[in-house]
């Protein structure tokens, strides 16, 4: 499962490739194929971790199979 998000300002779409926990980030990327693919069990955490680091404030997360 891939983690897409989009800008609430902007409609800027991008998809997870990775996370940072140590720096409190996500790195994006435009390619689907680059994006990090996550278990069912952890790709709700993942968002849950997104949004207490603060980047719920800006963006909107949706998970992609």
């Amino acid at each position: 499962m891939i983690i897409k998000w989009t800008n609430k300002y902007s409609g800027e779409t991008g998809y997870v490739a990775s996370v940072s926990r140590k720096e409190g980030h996500f790195v994006s990327t435009d390619d689907i194929n680059k994006a990090k693919s996550y278990s069912s069990k952890t790709v709700s955490n993942i968002i849950k971790d997104l949004i207490e680091y603060g980047e719920g404030e800006n963006n909107n997360f949706e998970i992609v199979e």
